[in-house]
């Protein structure tokens, strides 16, 4: 088709979230210049600019970018003169330009209005934190209200790993639902070749069961002509049938070396069957190829036709013109001279009959009347034939042109579907693993609170061990359950995750 597509220079899903990723700590941590997605907005239009300088280093810029799941790389700014020298028509060059900078500009906004959301989420955040109250003011509560507040703060949490656990394992009982059915499919497949296997063999197995059972027939009669004849016949009788057992030794051993031909071409066959199976799919895959190109081919002649008729038509319309003008000029010339002429006749003929004269001139003019009247009603009428012969032309070439053009906008439409595809799914990638970043960070959190509660009430302990055996006991199980993948056995009755069984998981 046209110009590069995105689909062309995408990175892989999780490429991008580790590279975003490594970016976002190596912003928050390093000194370097900070680009936000405001420099990146500007410096992405400047003449020689590429992919790799799109890049922010600001770590909310960072932020934005996986939270919307937008690959950076996306931001570059293509110039008009970029799809003029991939595509034919300055039109559809235009109409992909429009189309590919009206992306990039809703992705600076999106991305725009990420960042200062999150600016305004830290600002509120550190005024928060500024406005907190003194630790002093937990210890007057009492050491009883203190371990209250840390066991609501810590059910709370519970809650929220449930909630992030469930969404986990709501996910992974998808995946594993969808590749079930996918197994099931190739399951299905196979059951059905391997009936047909059997029913060959089955019926192959007949076959050769009847044949043997025919060789056994054969082979009794043989014996019931041979006692037949050593009893009613003579020597010579005796004497001819002696090599009777030599022949049905010889038939045996010709009937098994049939039957392990035939076994050895069906084993061919089969062979050949797969391998022509191979091949049919190769070439299937071939011809879809092949398919494809044969299209831009076709839009690809298509516009040069569309052109080329385009070309003959005003070529064709500036001889007809040319040609218009010089017989105007030619049958001018006719009727000058053929009026002179006349003009001659009349006056010599003037002298002798004047009433003759004037007659002639009339009658004369008469018919020069009717000629001009004729000539201009063939001349009109060719002209509104060709008129409506050329308006034809340039419909169908409009029509065709429109075709091209409606092929241009599916594919935009479905390159820019699969981009937003890719969007949701780099967005989604990013959420599991802040998902369990968030788990993370989380218990962390709690083996901290269990270290301050040891710090402010010794008789709690052995309650705070507990429950940091408790939370160790989910991170193991989380470990086992993601190796595992049995997701399904720790979901409750409501689709939640049951800690209690996270916890007696084995």
């Amino acid at each position: 088709m046209g110009a590069p597509t995105p689909e062309t220079s995408r990175r892989p899903l999780y490429t991008w979230l580790a590279e975003l990723e490594r970016m976002r700590d190596a912003a928050a941590s390093g000194a370097r210049a900070k680009f936000t997605v405001l420099d990146v907005a500007d410096r992405s239009v400047e003449p020689g600019c590429t992919a790799a300088a799109c890049m922010p280093t600001s770590p909310r810029s960072v932020e934005a970018c996986l939270r919307l799941g937008i690959d950076p790389a996306c931001l570059l700014h293509r110039p008009l003169d970029h799809f003029l020298r991939s595509e034919r028509s300055p039109e559809l060059a235009q109409l992909a330009f429009e189309h590919e900078e009206a992306l990039r500009q809703d992705r600076l906004k999106a991305l725009i209005e990420e960042r200062r959301r999150l600016e305004e989420v830290a600002r509120a955040g550190s005024r928060a934190a500024a406005s907190g109250k003194p630790a002093a003011s937990a210890a007057v509560a009492g050491a009883e209200d203190l371990v209250e507040k840390e066991a609501r703060r810590l059910e709370v949490m519970r809650r929220r790993q449930e909630r992030e656990l469930a969404q986990l394992i709501a996910y992974e009982m998808v995946r594993k639902e969808m590749q079930e059915r996918a197994e099931a499919k190739v399951r299905e497949q196979e059951r059905k070749a391997d009936e047909q296997r059997a029913a060959k063999q089955a019926a192959d197995e007949e076959w050769r069961r009847q044949q043997h059972e025919r060789e056994i027939q054969r082979k009794l009669e043989d014996e019931a002509r041979q006692k037949e004849i050593k009893a009613g016949g003579g020597p010579c009788v005796s004497q001819a049938a002696a090599p009777l057992p030599n022949r049905m030794q010889a038939q045996e051993a010709e009937r098994y070396e049939r039957e392990m031909e035939l076994r050895r071409r069906e084993q061919e066959e089969e062979k050949k069957r797969r391998q022509e199976a191979y091949m049919r799919e190769q070439e299937r895959m071939q011809k879809a190829e092949q398919a494809r190109l044969e299209t831009e081919r076709i839009l690809r002649e298509q516009q040069d036709a569309v052109e080329k008729r385009k070309a003959e038509m005003q070529k064709r319309d500036a001889e007809r013109e040319k040609a218009k003008q010089l017989a105007a000029e030619e049958r001018a010339a006719a009727n000058a001279e053929a009026q002179r002429q006349a003009q001659a006749r009349i006056a010599a003929a003037q002298e002798a009959n004047s009433a003759i004269l004037q007659r002639r001139r009339e009658e004369f003019e008469t018919q020069q009347k009717k000629n001009e009247e004729r000539r201009r009603l063939r001349e009109a009428q060719r002209q509104a034939e060709e008129e409506e012969r050329r308006e034809g032309e340039e419909k169908r070439a409009e029509q065709r042109q429109a075709a091209y053009e409606e092929a241009q906008r599916r594919e935009a439409a479905r390159v820019a579907e699969v981009e937003s595809v890719e969007e949701m799914k780099r967005r989604e990638a990013y959420e599991r693993s802040q998902a369990l970043r968030r788990i993370e960070e989380d218990t962390a959190r709690t083996r901290a609170l269990q270290e301050q509660r040891r710090q402010l009430q010794g008789q709690r302990r052995m309650a705070n061990m507990n429950a940091s055996l408790q939370r160790q006991q989910i991170v193991q199980a989380m470990e086992k359950l993601a190796a595992t993948k049995s997701w399904a056995e720790m979901s409750g009755p409501n689709g939640g995750v049951s800690m209690d069984a996270l916890l007696n998981k084995k």
